[in-house]
């Protein structure tokens, strides 16, 4: 079996990962996420799950993003170590935004 030499065009990646085609069908794949972690976050003040949101503009490679921006939204989504007397956890992880992500995949 020969190897073959694979040239990769990064420009039209780029291009591609950009176009309006390619942004839109992301933003309503990220939308899903932020539906389905809303319908699944816990809720103890409505803040943590109120702050979750499609970030408005993509990275610089076309990345669309989804946040939960309270403060301490990273200990909701990964717990702590606190235990109570008796040793066990107080504050476990919920991995609200990773299960949500995984939930709405759809058809990749």
């Amino acid at each position: 079996m020969a190897l073959t030499d694979v040239q990769i065009d990064e420009e039209a990646i780029q291009a591609l990962a950009l176009s309006d085609e390619v942004q839109d069908d992301l933003e309503l794949r990220m939308d899903r996420v932020v539906d389905v972690a809303k319908a699944t976050a816990p809720v103890l003040t409505g803040a943590y799950q109120a702050s979750i949101h499609r970030v408005d503009a993509p990275d610089v490679d076309g990345s669309v993003h989804v946040d939960a921006d309270v403060h301490y939204a990273y200990f909701v989504e990964h717990g702590t170590r606190q235990v109570d007397r008796n040793g066990h956890a107080i504050h476990r992880p919920h991995y609200t935004l990773s299960h949500a992500l995984d939930a709405a995949g759809g058809d990749h």
